[in-house]
């Protein structure tokens, strides 16, 4: 009987790792580390030197000058993750958009985050396979791209609303 339990917990495991993904690991801390006279800094506080910032709408225009750079971007939070706050989505007036991670799931940001931030990462391109989409809709995504831009970051600043 025992074994028929253990092989049962074994077997049952590997599906309940595929459900929950990369958050069946402890959720990712949602505290500031910084404050500072534009906003809350999630993550890693800013560099001591900050990089120009780049608006979303140059990303979104010449994304192959950026990819594989570590950079700033800003843009709009439009949504962010549901479960955990490990990703938000930066966007253009247009609706184009960039999705951002937090890198490792180290840090997340508030769930109802919202207005101007700043994004310290790398850019990158990703194609998602449809687990990832299915994935990303049951966290609150709208419309998940099959090709989306994303910035892996390690710091975020997220404006105070004024």
């Amino acid at each position: 009987m025992r074994l028929v339990l253990a092989l049962s917990l074994l077997l049952a495991m590997p599906a309940m790792a595929h459900e929950h993904g990369a958050h069946a690991e402890k959720a990712p801390a949602i505290a500031p580390v910084q404050t500072t006279a534009d906003g809350a800094v999630y993550g890693a506080t800013l560099p001591a030197k900050l990089p120009a910032v780049v608006a979303l709408d140059t990303v979104i225009a010449e994304p192959q000058a950026l990819l594989g750079k570590d950079g700033a971007f800003s843009g709009r939070i439009t949504e962010v993750c549901q479960q955990m706050g490990c990703w938000m989505v930066l966007a253009t007036e247009k609706g184009d958009f960039v999705r951002v991670t937090m890198r490792d799931h180290a840090f997340g940001v508030p769930k109802d985050a919202s207005g101007e931030a700043v994004v310290y990462g790398t850019l990158n391109e990703k194609v998602l396979s449809a687990e990832e989409i299915e994935h990303l809709s049951k966290e609150g995504a709208k419309v998940p791209a099959q090709r989306e831009l994303r910035i892996d970051a390690t710091s975020v600043l997220i404006h105070t609303a004024s």
